[in-house]
């Protein structure tokens, strides 16, 4: 059986990074539409989502018309088997520092630990996925309500960028028969969590407001490597 492979850092650290860099980035969660695609009922969850390809020589981007996001029932008991149409990330977006930087940083990963007999693509696919996961008195956030899974593509980035008025949303990564292997609390903006999805599964606790906040957030950021 293959060894969970996974990795954790900041991408803040970078210093090639300024704070109006991530200012500029992180101001794209402010506008989030809500999920309307829940299959628990839930109204906590707002999101975009787009795909790209980037190419790894250059670091050219272009949007792809990914026709939705789709994933089978045997991966997302919970949403899976439906095509799930979510409004696009704001271009501006796509043209940030943070991002590019991200993309540059985490796709060189990837080619660099390549095997020799498989050498990683100079174009990738790349799903983004912005998430807000809401929380109040009311209704606290479940960030994977579909339970412990896998998302079904290579790697996966898994970054917070604020957090706000809540307290939960540990991850969980767990081997692939089950065994959990790490519990983990992103608490700092850009604090990430790199992993293999073919060797990980992953979940994440609710997300409750924390006292005196009466609603709170987490925002998070997905880059997923196809």
């Amino acid at each position: 059986m293959d060894e969970p492979i996974f990795s954790l850092g900041n991408v803040r650290e970078d210093p090639l990074w300024h704070s109006d860099d991530w200012d500029a980035f992180s101001r794209f969660w402010e506008d989030l539409p809500l999920d309307a695609h829940m299959g628990d009922g839930g109204t906590y969850r707002r999101r975009k989502y787009s795909t790209i390809s980037h190419e790894l020589d250059g670091g050219t981007i272009r949007r792809l018309d990914h026709g939705g996001f789709l994933q089978s029932k045997e991966i997302n008991r919970l949403n899976g088997g439906v095509v799930r149409r979510f409004e696009p990330v704001d271009p501006g977006l796509l043209d940030t520092v943070v991002l590019r930087r991200l993309l540059e940083r985490f796709a060189g990963h990837l080619a660099r630990t390549a095997p020799g007999d498989r050498p990683a693509p100079p174009v990738r696919r790349v799903n983004i996925h912005q998430h807000r996961i809401t929380a109040t008195g009311a209704e606290s956030g479940n960030p994977t309500p579909e339970g412990r899974h896998r998302d079904g593509v290579e790697h996966i980035v898994m970054m917070l960028v604020a957090r706000q008025g809540v307290s939960g949303g540990s991850s969980t990564l767990y081997d692939n028969a089950g065994t959990p292997v790490l519990t983990h609390t992103l608490t700092e903006p850009g604090e990430f969590i790199f992993l293999d999805d073919r060797t990980c599964l992953h979940s994440a606790s609710p997300v409750r407001s924390a006292p005196p906040a009466v609603e709170g957030h987490r925002d998070m950021f997905f880059l997923e490597f196809c």
